[in-house]
């Protein structure tokens, strides 16, 4: 079993989760250097990171770790947009209606494991939405984004880069979970496809280490946003 268990971390899956790591230990160090929107990242580094090592156990353990997808899935919607809420423009849609938008959001995904696909089976249905309200909270962040309001600083570089990271991940793995749901019928292409996805979620990862990196290196005083 413990051969078993270590080949869940040795791998090419364990790349990103290095990365996460690394990421999550820099977040806590520096905790009081994060601005208000960052802490929120870090949080959702925190989340994801307790969600990574528990499924790997959990696919040895119990060779089943489907229902933390199911629990990462509403994390990730909450503090992706608790993130997205700090740094999107006042006249943005999102943050204008924001209450409304996550509880409706966080009802619907509920709603899927609860009515129609069980903790025990892949939920493509609400990973797809959440995947694509995260890309178009992503857009309307690069899009509204104005150097003049906006000084050129570490912080503001930072925020672009996770960004852009974002944008990258979760926009080349939106079809690769939207197909999750007939993995058993396309067999090697999904294996490929899902290889694909972790060297997508290991850039990810990259990026978001970077801006981090970057942020807490030259930008030591936290900002408001």
């Amino acid at each position: 079993m413990q051969a078993t268990l270590w080949g869940q971390f040795v791998n090419l899956a364990g790349l990103p989760l290095l990365c996460l790591a690394v990421s999550s230990f820099l977040g806590a160090f520096y905790w009081q250097r994060l601005s208000k929107s960052l802490k929120w990242l870090v949080l959702f580094l925190f989340f994801n990171l307790f969600i990574e090592i528990t499924a790997r156990f959990a696919a040895v353990a119990f060779r089943q770790n489907l229902p933390l997808l199911h629990l990462y899935t509403l994390g990730e919607f909450l503090l992706f947009s608790l993130f997205y809420r700090q740094i999107l423009d006042d006249q943005s849609v999102f943050k204008k209606y924001f209450s409304p938008l996550i509880t409706l959001g966080l009802g619907l995904v509920v709603l899927n494991t609860l009515l129609l696909q069980s903790i025990f089976e892949f939920n493509s249905y609400s990973k797809t939405l959440v995947q694509v309200i995260i890309i178009l909270y992503a857009l309307d962040y690069a899009f509204r984004i104005n150097e003049n309001t906006h000084p050129n600083t570490v912080q503001y570089q930072g925020l672009r880069l996770v960004n852009a990271g974002v944008l990258i991940y979760y926009c080349g793995s939106l079809f690769i979970f939207m197909a999750s749901k007939y993995s058993n019928a396309v067999g090697e292409a999904f294996r490929i496809l899902w290889q694909t996805n972790i060297v997508l979620n290991l850039i990810f990862h990259l990026v978001i280490l970077i801006a981090l990196w970057k942020v807490l290196n030259f930008h030591p005083k936290s900002s408001s946003s």
